[in-house]
């Protein structure tokens, strides 16, 4: 899951780059995107970015169910 830019802290990620960091499919990303779950910014008419704080707001802990007693 590495970055391909020199800078592993670069502000701005492509749509592929924010798929390796979650280890997910880029399709997984662009719907996040698409449902406004996922913040994005366009540069032209094509180019999709996502800012790595967005990515990273995403992520919250998940959940834990206290199991009850295994035997």
């Amino acid at each position: 899951m590495a970055i391909t830019t020199t800078d592993p802290r670069t502000p701005f990620l492509t749509v592929a780059q924010a798929a390796d960091e979650l280890a997910v499919t880029q399709r997984f990303i662009r719907k996040l995107i698409a449902d406004g779950q996922l913040r994005a910014v366009k540069v032209g008419a094509r180019v999709v970015r996502i800012r790595r704080t967005d990515l990273e707001d995403l992520l919250r802990p998940a959940r834990t169910v206290p199991q009850r007693g295994r035997r």
